[in-house]
């Protein structure tokens, strides 16, 4: 396995564990996993015009959440208050770099699925009553990473 990627593998690990413990990651985690994301695809020479157009699908996506959820509650409502962590937002930003955009689509509505299942499964478990969402979607994309990295079928990510 090539070095950045093995880096990469490490710190959505660590993202993993910190957010299933403490329920925040720290901001340079992140960072990270970006910079790790940006050298695998720099390596590859391919485009970096997924990345803006990814960034766009999920700044879109969290506007429309926003907005719908503002509507119904006939007030403004700060997501990261109520639904959604700075930690999930920058790290589904840092991600942007591995997918093209219909496949950062399928990540992003599988990961929110297999962070739910992960939710209801440790149910009893868990005391806390947020779910750890950077933590869970970065084990779906440890997972979705090494089965790219080991198969020869269409792949998900760009490594």
């Amino acid at each position: 396995m090539e070095t950045p990627l093995l880096f990469l593998l490490a710190v959505l690990l660590f993202v993993f564990f910190q957010d299933w413990k403490y329920r925040r990651i720290h901001v340079l985690l992140p960072l990270a996993i970006f910079l790790f994301s940006l050298y695998i695809i720099y390596l590859k020479s391919l485009s970096f015009k997924n990345m803006l157009l990814n960034t766009a699908f999920f700044l879109v996506t969290l506007g429309i959440l926003v907005l719908y959820m503002s509507l119904k509650n006939k007030q403004f409502l700060n997501p990261f208050e109520h639904y959604f962590g700075l930690g999930d937002l920058l790290f589904y930003v840092a991600v942007t770099p591995l997918f093209i955009l219909p496949n950062f689509i399928v990540f992003f509505i599988l990961s929110m699925v297999f962070a739910l299942v992960l939710q209801f499964a440790f149910k009893k478990v868990l005391t806390e009553h947020t779910v750890p969402l950077a933590g869970f979607s970065a084990l779906f994309l440890i997972i979705v990473l090494i089965k790219d990295y080991c198969s020869f079928y269409p792949k998900l990510t760009l490594i």
